[in-house]
């Protein structure tokens, strides 16, 4: 049974509507889901990231983590990558770091994948492959006693938000099956919750809230192994620093945005990833904030414009120029993508 026909059986099973974060969880994250089955990165499939568009940006990366393992970390490590893609920011990474040898060799380096896809995808296309201190899994091992950094790039937009909206009361976002016109439809129901109202009301000058309980505690997991074991954490992801005035819920499909409730499992569902609520977890598992900017500060902070003067010597300065401008214009990627490092070293 394909995603959107087990969706719709199972609201009119239980005739009750279904909450909005366990429908983005069937259609990302179920058996036929999107997650599961799609290959979604490349210009020739739903959207393209950072490392697609420049190896300038897996350049910097590759530094920035080889700089902090160097200067205070030095051993034996992981090297955690959540949600590689094609492989291609962490191809980029490699090469950058080739020619310090002794990173690599320390380095016990884990792919966090779930599709199976896209394994196949990141088993042809990375450089080591025949290394012996890769492997894929799909989960972080957070048994192991070693230092870790940790590190993603649009990973966090993926989890499953709930949606809140205050109008006389608290009403959250829930999907129904409307049999007579054969779509899925969004209705308000209110919060009975007390627990959930004691949190909701603590943004009342809001009005508004995109929540995201499944991310939280993924990332909490996460500064508590950091926290534990040592380490560093680096994310990049579309998102904000301060509340939002709009729900930020999108589907992506062929580079273009498309209805989320529409063609269901076919498509890729994102909101933007609230870093107001990563910092607080951070904060509150005591972690050091190492960076906590937007991309554009960042890859300049860290040498892109050296980077790109460097390599137009010998490439196409025009394509660089591109190249740079998506990444860290404010027109482009540059201040809607946000960056956040946090540590235990």
């Amino acid at each position: 049974m394909d995603i959107e026909k087990k969706i719709k059986s199972q609201i009119q099973s239980s005739k009750k509507d279904m909450r909005l974060d366990t429908f983005i969880n069937y259609a990302l994250f179920g058996t036929n889901g999107y997650y599961f089955n799609k290959k979604p990165i490349g210009s020739n499939y739903d959207f393209v990231t950072s490392p697609e568009i420049s190896q300038m940006f897996g350049e910097i990366i590759g530094l920035y983590i080889y700089y902090i393992w160097q200067s205070k970390i030095n051993r034996k490590f992981n090297l955690i990558e959540l949600g590689p893609g094609r492989g291609t920011l962490f191809n980029d990474i490699v090469n950058t770091v080739s020619k310090y040898p002794n990173f690599l060799k320390d380095s016990n380096i884990i792919l966090v994948e779930i599709n199976k896809k896209l394994i196949k995808l990141q088993k042809q296309n990375i450089n080591i492959i025949k290394s012996k201190n890769i492997k894929w899994s799909n989960k972080i091992n957070f048994n192991s006693k070693l230092p870790s950094i940790i590190y993603s790039n649009e990973f966090f937009d993926c989890f499953p938000v709930r949606q809140f909206i205050l109008k006389n009361n608290w009403l959250e976002k829930y999907v129904s099956f409307n049999t007579k016109e054969n779509k899925f439809l969004l209705k308000d129901r209110i919060v009975k919750s007390k627990l959930l109202l004691k949190l909701l009301n603590k943004y009342k000058k809001e009005k508004l809230l995109e929540l995201s309980f499944e991310r939280n505690r993924y990332y909490e997991k996460i500064c508590k192994f950091i926290k534990n074991r040592g380490g560093l954490f680096f994310t990049i992801d579309y998102g904000y620093f301060k509340n939002i005035k709009n729900f930020s819920l999108q589907a992506i499909q062929n580079h273009k945005y498309s209805h989320v409730l529409e063609q269901v499992g076919n498509k890729d569902i994102s909101s933007h990833v609230n870093f107001i609520d990563l910092l607080n977890i951070a904060e509150k598992n005591k972690l050091q904030i190492e960076e906590c900017c937007s991309q554009r500060e960042f890859l300049i902070k860290y040498g892109i414009l050296e980077r790109k003067n460097n390599l137009s010597k010998k490439n196409d300065t025009n394509k660089l120029n591109v190249e740079l401008d998506k990444l860290i214009s404010k027109k482009h990627m540059g201040n809607l993508f946000k960056c956040l490092i946090v540590s235990n070293i």
